[in-house]
């Protein structure tokens, strides 16, 4: 007889086409669930049965992966939302939503959890709207715990529940303040870690894109202590702060990686990891030590930056921080004032590109067009800027409003226009829709944000860079993503 099994944890797949269209044969990344597999550490830890299904991974498509959910036959299935960033997370759950259905309507007496940044953001709408039983909000590993003990749901922090009818919530419960001690475990063991089936950001494999497959993305600190407007990371941490496990832990999880799975691609998913050099300056000399050759990737902020002593980003250098993440997001100081993204202008800008470039590390950029404030010419001054700068790989988005973000709840106080359906937040998917501004359409924001990316990545000048720093090959790549042209509704395709 099997081992009765207490919870399935799920990431759901079937949603690459819709996010990415024909970027996902070979060009968007695949990305292994931390959250799931930190959820699952901590639920095994306290003596429960638990594994993981992950169906994008494996590419279940939701009636494959609602027959796997059913023959496990688990006391309670958590569909964990998670797009590895809070912003991503909404086009998950037009399928999510789907698999609910699909689910109840195959076994109603299945036991249905929902997790994870999405239900955290808006967690009446959807016990409302999703055919889930229960709701974990915040964090929801203490509030799955107490649903696998079964306690009396009165008295399970962070828990909605259905009741007679009516939708009840608890307090979400307090944040984890001992990330190492309390979730010392990851469950690897539960991912298809050594099968090659994850894959990094291409930009960030550039220089070895065949090894692009031995991959894995993680966590060393949780939260940040900005208030971005665009950003929804704040709807699971509700704090603005930075918890951190401690470099010794980070330091054994890429040992795993590295030595049991054979990683040689770390995308470090941290909000804000280059923040604090009481914990990123530890982790770099335990790596140099060790002497792995990882290819790490991290978020930077340019002002956090600009305080850096040299010194610390050749040493991060060394240790395997090839690429960092920046968010310098528009080259309007005005935009940026109203996103409260910060007080830097272009000059300082410039200076933390050419600072970083100097040590050796390459950035992936973001810019975003389409802020409050925005007009024709403050987006062209954004994408001169990134002309200008000749990042390596800039990402280009136009702006949204998450739910959970600051500039979800004023887009609704004002009653700007916002996708009618999840996928709609999906930045490459056919159907999204992003925000108008004061003097701009949807529409022509998006057009915008496609012409930049068109324009940037067939750059002559910005092509022999590629070529010159990562080889032919690399070059080739990115002209082979360019021929990929994104259908968009918005704008009549």
């Amino acid at each position: 007889m099997s081992e009765r099994l207490d919870l399935l944890l799920v990431n759901i797949g079937g949603t690459k086409k819709k996010v990415y269209q024909e970027l996902s044969k070979d060009f968007s990344a695949v990305e292994p669930p931390f959250w799931a597999a930190l959820t699952a550490g901590f639920v095994r830890k306290q003596g429960f049965a638990v594994d993981l299904l992950d169906a994008n991974v494996r590419n279940l498509d939701l009636e494959e992966t609602a027959a796997e959910i059913l023959a496990k036959k688990a006391e309670y299935t958590a569909i964990v939302v998670y797009g590895q960033q809070a912003n991503t997370c909404a086009p998950l759950m037009t399928a999510v939503g789907e698999l609910c259905r699909l689910l109840k309507g195959r076994n109603p007496a299945i036991k249905l959890i929902l997790t994870g940044w999405h239900p955290s953001a808006l967690p009446e709408r959807t016990m409302r709207e999703e055919a889930c039983d229960l709701l974990a909000q915040g964090e929801g590993f203490y509030t799955l715990l107490g649903i696998l003990k079964k306690d009396p749901y009165e008295k399970v922090p962070g828990l909605w529940w259905r009741e007679n009818g009516e939708i009840r919530h608890n307090n979400r419960v307090a944040n984890i303040e001992n990330l190492t001690e309390e979730l010392p475990d990851v469950a690897w063991d539960l991912l298809p870690m050594a099968g090659g089936d994850y894959r990094a950001f291409n930009w960030m494999s550039l220089q070895s894109l065949e090894t692009r497959n031995h991959y894995a993305g993680m966590f060393t600190s949780l939260g940040c202590p900005y208030k971005c407007s665009f950003c929804a990371i704040h709807a699971t941490f509700a704090e603005h702060r930075i918890r951190n496990w401690s470099p010794e832990w980070a330091l054994k999880q890429f040992d795993i990686l590295a030595r049991q799975y054979g990683v040689k691609h770390i995308n470090l998913i941290d909000e804000l990891y280059v923040f604090d050099a009481r914990h990123y300056m530890p982790i770099a000399r335990g790596l140099l030590e060790r002497e792995y050759k990882l290819n790490f990737c991290a978020f930077a902020r340019v002002d956090r930056v600009d305080a850096m002593p040299m010194e610390e980003l050749r040493l991060l250098k060394q240790a395997g921080f090839n690429w960092f993440k920046l968010g310098i997001e528009s080259g309007s100081p005005e935009v940026l004032k109203k996103a409260h993204k910060g007080k830097y202008d272009r000059d300082c800008i410039r200076r933390v590109v050419g600072k970083i470039h100097e040590a050796g590390i390459d950035l992936c950029a973001n810019f975003i067009f389409g802020l409050p404030g925005d007009t024709w010419e403050s987006m062209q001054e954004t994408f001169n800027l990134a002309l200008e700068l000749n990042c390596a790989f800039p990402s280009f988005f136009a702006a949204m409003a998450p739910p959970g973000s600051a500039l979800y709840d004023e887009c609704l106080a004002k009653g700007v226009p916002l996708p009618d359906k999840w996928v709609g937040y999906a930045q490459q998917g056919y159907e999204f829709l992003p925000l108008p501004t004061e003097t701009l359409t949807a529409a022509e924001v998006l057009a915008f944000r496609d012409y930049a990316f068109d324009a940037y990545f067939k750059n002559p000048r910005y092509l022999a860079s590629i070529e010159k720093k990562f080889g032919r090959a690399a070059r080739e790549h990115v002209q082979a993503m360019t021929k990929i042209r994104l259908k968009r509704k918005i704008l009549g395709d």
